[in-house]
């Protein structure tokens, strides 16, 4: 896992730092120091107390890193402009060789760390790379508090899924909520599609519930496409999972129901458009209203209210008809996306003539 340590030094940053108050430690009982021996990096996502959870497809484990990311810092201006370039550089490599697999913001300082997997020849490495005040630079994760849980379920190595082995979307997203991780991706089971749900500190058992999702554009009910999106969302008061599907439906399901059942059916609530990709969900308020956004890498980024995705009726045969009502907002294809704070939201965005991958903030308000 260990790469050459690169800084790069951002221009057109600028940063206020505070020190956050130390917060209760229960949360890390049971961590232990050292190395890990995380294989790969698939998904990455923050919980409370600078908890950072990796999913380890390769490995089949599920981990929690604290990674001691104590300072406050507030950007007020953030543009980075060949983002894939400076990471390449950082792990020795072309553009063509590296590949952004995820990206979260660490709520407690607003730094934002990035997963990157870098192809050599048969052979793949990982690394996990932070933005802060610094510049970009890799986290290195060999020293390290951490916890595991293993993932006892994961498809057989010999599976495949679109002709990929299925054991790579063994993990496709995870998020922490009320004291759980929710992680999406694919099991050994009959329907292999599923949403697995384990409370952490990582001291009980993971419960999976297989999920069944109506895919407008292919006609037909399915158990074995992976969910590639997902978010756990409170709307009028109820929690739900909201979940994006390749090419594109979009999927809601209560929370309270992924309780280890053989098939759980979801409500398909919208279609997005066929040939495209879901690249991350939000939600957030803002100006008293709930929305989330869906960021895409075909088509544009989608805004659904949240009182309108509560209510949204079933799309449940092949039908013309696009679902819940939304806005598209032409902003370019996303590889990524965060909600960064109450005012802004960050966004990678792939530039198609240069082809290279670009950093921005963008105010609540031009969404």
């Amino acid at each position: 896992m260990k790469l050459k340590k690169t800084i790069v030094t951002l221009l057109g940053v600028v940063f206020a730092l505070s020190t956050n108050a130390e917060e209760p430690g229960n949360l890390k009982t049971g961590f232990t120091y050292g190395n890990p021996g995380i294989k790969s990096i698939k998904a990455i996502a923050f919980g409370p107390e600078n908890i950072l959870f990796i999913g380890d497809n390769t490995g089949m484990t599920v981990y929690a890193v604290d990674v001691q990311d104590t300072q406050e810092m507030v950007i007020h201006e953030l543009t980075l402009e060949g983002l894939d370039k400076k990471l390449a550089a950082a792990m020795g490599a072309s553009t063509k060789d590296i590949t952004i697999l995820d990206m979260a913001v660490n709520p407690a300082s607003k730094n934002v760390f990035f997963a990157v997997s870098k192809k050599n020849g048969e052979e793949t490495s990982y690394a996990l790379f932070r933005l802060g005040k610094d510049g970009l630079g890799e986290f290195p994760l060999e020293n390290v508090s951490h916890s595991k849980k293993e993932i006892t379920n994961a498809p057989a190595a010999d599976h495949k899924t679109w002709k990929r082995p299925s054991r790579t979307y063994t993990v496709t997203d995870m998020h922490y909520v009320n004291g759980e991780l929710i992680i999406s991706g694919l099991s050994n089971e009959e329907f292999s599609s599923g949403l697995r749900r384990v409370a952490f500190p990582f001291d009980q058992k993971m419960l999976t519930t297989n999920v069944q999702v109506y895919h407008v554009s292919h006609g037909r009910n399915e158990t074995h496409a992976p969910i590639y999106r997902f978010l756990p969302v409170q709307l009028e008061n109820q929690w739900h999972v909201v979940a994006g599907y390749m090419c594109t439906p979009l999927v809601t399901f209560k929370l309270s129901e992924l309780n280890g059942n053989k098939k759980l059916v979801g409500k398909t609530v919208a279609e997005i458009g066929a040939g495209n990709t879901p690249t991350g969900i939000i939600s957030y308020t803002h100006k008293g209203k709930d929305y989330v956004l869906v960021g895409n890498n075909v088509h544009p980024l989608t805004k659904i209210s949240g009182k309108d995705l509560f209510n949204a009726k079933a799309i449940t045969a092949p039908s013309r008809e696009r679902g819940v009502k939304r806005e598209n907002i032409k902003l370019g294809s996303i590889s990524h996306i965060s909600d960064y704070d109450s005012t802004y939201i960050l966004v990678m965005l792939r530039d198609k003539k240069s082809d290279s991958y670009n950093l921005k903030l963008i105010s609540k308000d031009e969404v």
